[in-house]
């Protein structure tokens, strides 16, 4: 006998619905009565008891100094496909699982209103808050029927792509700083960067995420002096991110007792809080001021403007939101992309044809009809992405009971769907280790078997599934197309340096090698 299924109806909300991706189904998948009755119990599942695992993260234990990759491989050593990790000083156990199936099974669980775990340090900031500012929602990090409220309210402005236009222009403009910086930055006679690029890297996602949510561009690419207001927000951004893996995933009192890195964490947070609504306010002026001259257009409102429609506090929120969840994982992203493009000049070579078919000027900026056309840029990103992912897992609750490995699994139970050691199975992509952007083209010639046509869609998801798919994403997208073009167009990159381990993994992948990139001039 079949558990009752549970349906929803993806209509009732068309907001809610752009974010589905391909493999979406419009109902919850429960487990049949036999086969839960049959399952091991969740007590069984292997993993660390509590003291080992806290002993573990104290210096001389197993897990003390461990990337969080090298952790999570640790646990696959240890315990197998599934493992459980319990829950330390008020935070829930986790169960890890590293095959695609159990991916499947538990996406199929997450119904209308997916729940994922891992910001808890920013809620309960956000929940401590004295002045109480986000009592009536603590933005798109939540979960519930309040994360759905705001969720469907803001996926016609960001997942839409007619959308796109609105942020095409400031974006390309700050990208032409870019291209500039990187003139101003290399070395006259090597021709490369400082090793710290990285740095620049960031303050180009920075720059692009705020023209977005924040309707301005903040002057660290373009300023000889950076206007101090803008570096010290995005300052307290890398704060934030270098916190998360101490908060968020090391045993941590900062609950119960505020810890010296949740000071500095909440700090940041404050002063993030401050910068934002300053802008915002700023936004707000410069809208009204338009709207009083007859400036205002009804075809051409800024995403901030979309906002401010809705709800002002909002608009703020998202803002942080938008920061917070965008700058680090882009960057991570672009590093991954150029570094590819520097070591495999033949694939360089191959885009930089197709981006001129398009654009032979450099002086020239791309139109939405010029980047419809340019698959071979989607498949180097694509690859990258594969290659170099920016998160090591995705998270989900259990949507309702449900089986994993044999094992019975609660509803509501947290899971991290560890996705990143497949990524680079043979079995899967045949010359896993190798920069293949046709491996994502349709081609002729199958002779030359690149991807396992069988494999699990639920492996390769960088943007992750559903309702709760990265609600950036468009501009995402957006950022690697330009950026990778841009580059492409003006400059042949090279790194002549190993790159045995080029990324460490924390809460994300993040570089672990000096960028000493070499941008010489192409020539026309």
């Amino acid at each position: 006998m079949l558990r009752r299924t549970m349906k929803y109806s993806w209509r009732a909300s068309s907001q809610l619905a752009a974010t589905k991706a391909p493999e979406s189904t419009s109902y919850v998948q429960q487990v049949s009565d036999s086969e839960w009755e049959s399952a091991k119990p969740f007590s069984e599942i292997p993993g660390p008891t509590r003291w080992q695992l806290f002993r573990g993260y104290q210096k001389g234990g197993q897990y003390h100094q461990l990337a969080m990759d090298e952790l999570v491989a640790l646990y696959r050593k240890q315990f197998g496909d599934i493992c459980l990790v319990p829950g330390l000083f008020g935070m829930p156990s986790t169960v890890f699982t590293f095959n695609a199936e159990t991916f499947e099974r538990v996406y199929r669980t997450e119904g209308q209103w997916p729940v994922r775990r891992g910001a808890e340090p920013v809620l309960h900031y956000r929940d401590k808050r004295k002045d109480g500012f986000f009592k009536d929602g603590v933005g798109l990090f939540e979960n519930g029927p309040q994360w759905a409220k705001l969720r469907s309210a803001v996926n016609p402005i960001l997942m839409k792509h007619g959308n796109v236009a609105v942020y095409l222009k400031p974006m390309q403009r700050v990208n032409r700083q870019f291209i500039d910086r990187i003139r101003q930055l290399r070395d006259k006679d090597s021709e490369e960067v400082p090793g710290d690029f990285q740095s620049t890297i960031s303050q180009l996602t920075f720059e692009s995420v705020a023209t977005v949510a924040l309707d301005k561009e903040m002057g660290l690419l373009r300023e000889t002096i950076q206007p101090p207001e803008a570096r010290k927000l995005f300052q307290n951004i890398e704060i934030l991110m270098d916190s998360f893996f101490v908060l968020g995933v090391k045993p941590s009192v900062y609950k119960y007792i505020s810890t010296p890195t949740y000071r500095k964490f909440s700090r940041a947070m404050d002063e993030i809080f401050d910068t934002c609504s300053k802008y915002v306010n700023e936004a707000i002026e410069r809208i009204d001021n338009k709207t009083e001259q007859g400036q205002g257009s009804k075809d051409h409102k800024s995403v901030l403007e979309q906002l401010l429609q809705i709800d002002r506090k909002f608009a703020t929120v998202l803002a942080m939101d938008m920061l917070m969840g965008g700058v680090d994982t882009t960057a991570s992203a672009l590093v991954g992309l150029i570094l590819n493009l520097a070591k495999n000049p033949e694939k360089q070579n191959k885009l930089r044809e197709e981006i001129l078919t398009k654009l032979p000027s450099t002086d020239k900026d791309f139109t939405l009809e010029d980047m419809k056309s340019l698959p071979y840029l989607r498949a180097c990103i694509k690859e990258s992405m594969r290659l170099y992912p920016v998160a090591f897992a995705n998270l989900r609750s259990a949507g309702t009971d449900v089986v994993l490995n044999g094992y019975r699994i609660p509803k509501g139970t947290d899971l991290i769907m560890n996705n990143t050691f497949l990524l680079r199975d043979e079995r899967l992509y045949p010359q896993a280790n190798k920069f293949l952007p046709e491996r994502w083209l349709r081609r002729k010639d199958e002779d030359d078997i690149l991807m396992n046509k069988n494999s699990n869609p639920f492996i390769y998801l960088p943007f992750g599934f559903g309702p709760r798919m990265c609600v950036g994403k468009r501009i995402v997208d957006l950022e690697l197309e330009l950026t990778a073009s841009n580059l492409v167009r003006n400059f042949q990159i090279e790194y002549n340096y190993p790159t045995d381990k080029p990324f460490k993994c924390s809460f994300l992948y993040t570089p672990n090698i000096p960028l000493n990139f070499k941008f010489s001039d192409v020539k026309y």
